[in-house]
């Protein structure tokens, strides 16, 4: 996986664990069905014409059932981070 893969792995998961760091929704089982955040579009809870999952599931695995699941693991080891500073403030400098 390239370098700009992973961050925007890291950048996905930073933006999507957001409503469990701010108290919104309590663990990952809530935010799996949570409106405002296009985790649960990405979990197939959800739809919008507009957002692309397809891009970041490819990166998980090539059936939809295993990329949706290794991406939650994915999202749910991030939920012990806390806020990252790497991920916020304008992004990551590219030469």
């Amino acid at each position: 996986m390239c370098q700009e893969n992973i961050y925007l792995l890291e950048l996905v998961r930073y933006i999507h664990l957001n409503p469990i760091r701010a108290g919104i929704a309590k663990d990952l089982k809530s935010l799996d069905r949570y409106a405002y955040t296009g985790h649960s579009i990405i979990m197939g809870k959800r739809k919008n014409p507009w957002q692309d999952t397809d891009s970041v599931l490819q990166l998980f695995g090539k059936s939809q059932y295993a990329a949706r699941k290794k991406y939650r693991d994915f999202v749910d080891k991030g939920i012990g981070r806390g806020r990252n500073p790497e991920m916020t403030g304008g992004g990551l400098l590219r030469s």
